[in-house]
């Protein structure tokens, strides 16, 4: 940055600002999607410089103005500290991604041109205009590689955050985004990634052709062409879910209370917020459904007694799904007390079933990194006691209907290797209990539910969605929400019926066959360009 004169500067800092906001609006609850697919070849022009750092800097400034933008909702969480720290340090962790990307991007740029003077001179890409068509679809594919390989990362390092990958904000596109039974989330990225810069390159030779104003389609051909494919793949699909919906289903009561996330600490109030529960539950029993569903933390901790809920199954012959925390011992002659957050369940007539113990924990929600060699960081978090990650997968059993469901809680329906679990044995459907009130009546919920769309096609099983104050609805094999209801009713008090077919389950997806291979065929496209890029990088800043 600091190689540009001042005004030059300004102008920079405005143009990659506007770009981190515009890459935002690609993601709900704004949902400009198609924003999302100018990203890549913008931040290739934006991050120019004239060295290696500044093409970093420039990628990791857009990148963090995008990533504070999108998570403004981390903001809102009511441990002040605690808030202000997740949104500035894990805006800044995620956004070094793109700044990877650009300055590995850059290199080979550079490497494709012996004089380092030509690629000062010019803003628009002047060494890639010249390039071949072969080698420009060759640059665009390892730079899309590069890309997924970047989110594969960021996806699974620390505990993993695969929030705000490119590809999820395609879900809109209903035909396009069937290709995640693919390949999961990362094919929809390679070929945004692929098509963008591509359609820069080309876009890059209207300078040196000035006579011929479509020179640039043919370095688009070769990926609207795969982006065909898969559309109508995903119309093809769609087709065959729609003319195999089942018969049977299963009528689901799913309750969102909207307590507030200070009622947690608040333990004098715990009986009127366990009161409030059971009316809400009174209320939609009256429609007889088959179970009956209460989401992430709507239990209180403490309460007194459980003849309330005993009472309200047997009234009502339903079957109870819902969230607490298990305590257990280590073993029994230890002391040791572990601390589970859990799904439980509970048969009508108030027999516990099924118990599931979270197995991917939030980091400052549920445990504290580090914490026995840093005890300070204790202070950016309100816990009193941390959780213990569960081991394995759990299904319930609803006899009375012939069901089995997959519990997810909370974060767990963004992680695709734990959903593809459920595609190992029967399964109807999906069922997560989440609680994102922590983020108050922000994007947070929608952005939470597209991602858990995403599961639900990679794996060719339907969801049920039951949330604290949204969003509360299910989801069908193709993505499709259905029961959204109003805006009111997304962060509303009250409950859904939802109907939803069982054993609507197509065929073993390719996604659930291979996992994630093409993420990894990415990551060693990457390596595998690596030495070209750096080798020949290297002879570029010594010309």
């Amino acid at each position: 940055m600091a190689f540009l004169p001042k005004k030059e500067r300004i102008l920079h800092l405005l143009a990659a600002t506007v770009l981190g906001l515009i890459w935002s609006l690609a993601y709900p609850s704004w949902s400009m999607t198609g924003f999302a697919w100018l990203i890549p070849a913008s931040l290739i022009f934006i991050s120019h410089s004239k060295s290696g750092r500044g093409h970093f800097l420039w990628g990791f400034f857009t990148g963090w103005i995008h990533c504070a933008t999108a998570l403004y909702w981390l903001l809102q969480m009511p441990y002040l500290p605690g808030a202000l720290a997740a949104w500035f340090f894990l805006s800044c962790y995620v956004a070094c991604y793109p700044g990877l990307w650009c300055w590995i991007v850059w290199r080979g740029i550079r490497s494709e041109t012996p004089q380092r003077d030509s690629l000062i001179k010019s803003f628009i890409l002047p060494n890639l205009r010249n390039m071949t068509l072969f080698r420009a679809q060759t640059f665009a594919i390892c730079a899309a590689s590069l890309w997924v390989a970047l989110e594969f990362a960021v996806s699974n390092l620390l505990t993993g955050f695969p929030w705000l990958l490119l590809g999820s904000t395609q879900l809109p596109n209903t035909p396009f985004v069937q290709s995640a039974s693919l390949a999961g989330v990362p094919l929809i990225s390679f070929v945004m990634v692929w098509a963008s810069v591509s359609t820069g390159i080309g876009l890059s030779r209207l300078q040196l052709h000035r006579g011929n104003p479509w020179r640039w389609i043919p370095d688009t051909i070769l990926p609207l062409c795969f982006v065909t494919i898969l559309t109508l793949f995903g119309y093809q699909r769609i087709r065959s879910m729609d003319a195999n919906v089942p018969s049977s289903s299963l009528n689901i009561a799913l309750i969102q209370p909207n307590f507030p996330q200070d009622l947690i600490w608040d333990h004098q109030k715990s009986q009127v917020q366990f009161k409030e529960l059971i009316r809400l539950s009174e209320a939609a029993l009256q429609t007889n459904p088959d179970i009956l569903v209460w989401p992430e933390s709507a239990l209180p901790a403490d309460i007194k007694s459980f003849e309330p809920v005993w009472d309200l199954l047997k009234k009502h012959k339903v079957w109870l799904c819902f969230n607490g925390t298990d305590i257990r011992r280590k073993a029994p002659e230890d002391g040791t007390v572990m601390m589970y957050n859990a799904a439980f369940l509970m048969d009508p007539d108030g027999i516990l079933q099924g118990t599931y113990h979270k197995r991917h924990l939030v980091m400052f929600g549920e445990f504290v990194p580090f914490s026995k060699w840093f005890p300070f960081l204790k202070r950016l978090t309100p816990l009193e006691a941390m959780f213990t990650p569960g081991t394995q997968a759990k299904w319930f059993h609803v006899s009375e209907h012939a069901a089995h469901l997959f519990p997810l809680i909370c974060f767990e329906d963004v992680m695709p290797e734990l959903a593809r679990e459920a595609g190992r044995a029967k399964t109807d459907f999906l069922i997560n209990m989440t609680n994102d009130g922590w983020f108050g009546e922000s994007s947070a919920q929608l952005q939470h539910a597209s991602l858990a769309a995403f599961r639900c096609i990679e794996n060719g099983l339907p969801m049920v969605r039951c949330g604290n104050n949204g969003l509360t609805c299910w989801i069908d094999p193709a993505g499709r929400r259905h029961a959204m209801g109003s805006m009111e009713d997304l962060h509303g008090r009250g409950f859904k019926i939802v109907q939803v077919p069982k054993q609507w389950k197509l065929d073993t997806t390719f996604y659930q066959k291979t996992g994630n291979l093409f993420a990894w065929i990415c990551v060693g496209i990457s390596l595998s360009w690596f030495p070209r890029v750096f080798r020949k990088g290297m002879r570029a800043n010594r010309a």
